[in-house]
């Protein structure tokens, strides 16, 4: 172990650097580690950043999701299918869309709703609503929630 130390002293310095700048997850840190030409030891750094709290998986999920909520607008949908790609584990997914406010959700997607509904130049109010509903659908919003607030909203 010490020897595994010795080499990635100044590895383990670069990559906590890496960490401590933005929340990372280890998918992040094993691609950055790949794209360093960094090929061995990655449990031993894995373990490392993650006993000295440099990474947290839940900790991650949270912020990615409420970040693309907040700032992206991006619905659960995409926010769970871009954390899947990191290989974040579900019930983490899961944990994480539950911190966001239900409320804030809906009133996000009636925003959205009625920017996308005015901003087209569209006379069939059917075709109007339908291109609304794959706007929010691209953005990860379910789409189900979605015909159900335009209706509420566009009569």
């Amino acid at each position: 172990m010490d020897n595994q130390q010795k080499i990635n002293k100044g590895i383990l310095l670069k990559i906590e650097k890496y960490c401590a700048i933005q929340e990372r997850c280890i998918f992040d840190v094993i691609k950055k580690l790949n794209s360093w030409e960094i090929k061995n030891d990655h449990d031993f750094i894995i373990n490392h950043l993650t006993n000295n709290n440099f990474i947290n998986e839940q900790r991650f999920s949270n912020t990615f999701s409420s970040g693309k909520f907040n700032i992206k607008n991006w619905g659960k949908k995409k926010i769970s299918f871009e954390l899947k790609k990191r290989n974040i584990q579900s019930l983490i997914i899961k944990n994480s869309l539950e911190e966001i406010d239900t409320i804030q959700y809906c009133n996000t997607v009636r925003k959205l709703i009625h920017k996308k509904f005015i901003s087209l130049n569209e006379k069939d109010v059917f075709k109007k609503k339908a291109k609304t509903v794959q706007y929010l659908y691209q953005k990860g919003f379910d789409t189900s929630l979605v015909w159900k607030l335009l209706n509420e909203e566009i009569e």
